[in-house]
């Protein structure tokens, strides 16, 4: 990536109550062009003048209508992340209506402040980033390794010294090791009190992940790139050889679905919201976040104008935490600027 793309989409009800909601664009660099089109040409016909007695029925119905285009296309996961953001979108206008903050609507006890975990300290390390969220009160570092074994190692090194005790760290393979080297590398990771082992295998290991999680002694997790929006989608996700579950209602998550995963018998996976886009995004991840058991959500480390300077009220960590604002809706609201 070098540069940041973000796409947002308003919708307006009968009565002029409008949602906002963000579809995940990170990547190809042409991702947001197809999905102007997807929304043009497909989902916003879709919906215009429909009625919404059930958001979770309606989205269910309406995944049911375009997925058989889209597998015939190969671009299912294009139409989950173009339907989650109309979701999410029909929830903030719900939470609007009953008068209430999203989490609220969600959930019954919701999280007031939510945990952040920052991520995308990638190689060179951004010390200089990672010492104003120190400074900030974050208390968990994820770090991307997958750029070499040796520069891997000299990365965790350099982060576990420069955070001492003030910080954990987590790490991120993306998906980039081997079987083999991803064996070599669990006494490492156990002896740096590594928090989790996300995405380690690659596509073509990724059948050993369960015997990976057997073998080792730290949690695997994963999610961010598993399809969850229908009862095929349940039963694999139920499945998932993992310790932590990280769905993201942005991109590959339908946010009914993240809801019923916290409802579910999960065999003592945790869940832990991914994220990694831009502001409207974060703002339904942290609503999200405040439902699960520990408040944790993820924050990109790197500066990103399309997450700090277009809304109304800012992102504030204070702590280590956001505080979800009493707000009705969304609660974080696009600047008209």
């Amino acid at each position: 990536m070098t540069e940041r793309h973000a796409l947002f989409i308003e919708i307006v009800d009968t009565d002029g109550v409008s949602g906002v909601a963000e579809s995940w664009v990170n990547f190809p660099t042409w991702a947001w062009a197809e999905r102007i089109a997807a929304f043009e040409q497909g989902i916003f016909p879709y919906f215009r003048g429909k009625a919404v007695d059930s958001i979770e029925t309606t989205m269910a119905q309406a995944y049911k209508d375009f997925s058989g285009p889209a597998h015939q296309a190969g671009t299912i996961g294009p139409l989950i992340q173009a339907l989650s953001a109309m979701e999410l979108a029909l929830w903030d206008i719900q939470a609007q209506r009953a008068k209430l903050p999203l989490s609220k609507l969600w959930f019954e006890q919701p999280h007031d402040r939510i945990r952040l975990y920052a991520s995308g300290i990638n190689s060179p390390l951004p010390l200089d980033l990672v010492d104003a969220h120190m400074q900030a009160g974050v208390q968990l570092f994820k770090l991307k390794l997958g750029f070499g074994d040796a520069i891997d190692r000299y990365n965790l090194n350099t982060l576990k010294q420069h955070v001492g005790e003030h910080a954990k760290v987590a790490v991120d393979v993306n998906r980039g090791w081997s079987f083999e080297q991803a064996l070599e590398w669990l006494p490492m990771l156990a002896g740096l009190d590594i928090q989790w082992l996300e995405e380690p295998l690659s596509r073509n290991d990724e059948h050993r992940l369960g015997e990976l999680r057997r073998l080792s002694p730290i949690p695997i997790s994963g999610g961010e790139n598993q399809l969850m929006a229908d009862e095929e989608h349940w039963t694999q996700t139920l499945a998932l050889p993992l310790d932590i579950l990280q769905p993201d209602i942005t991109k590959y998550t339908m946010p009914s679905f993240a809801l019923n995963l916290l409802k579910a018998d999960l065999g003592g996976k945790r869940v832990v919201p991914h994220f990694l886009g831009s502001a409207i995004g974060q703002a339904a991840s942290l609503h999200y976040a405040a439902g699960c058991p520990e408040g944790l959500c993820e924050w990109d480390i790197n500066r990103n104008q399309l997450r700090t300077d277009i809304l109304t009220t800012p992102f504030d960590i204070v702590d280590g935490c956001i505080a979800i604002p009493e707000r009705h809706g969304l609660g974080w609201r696009l600047s008209a600027n």
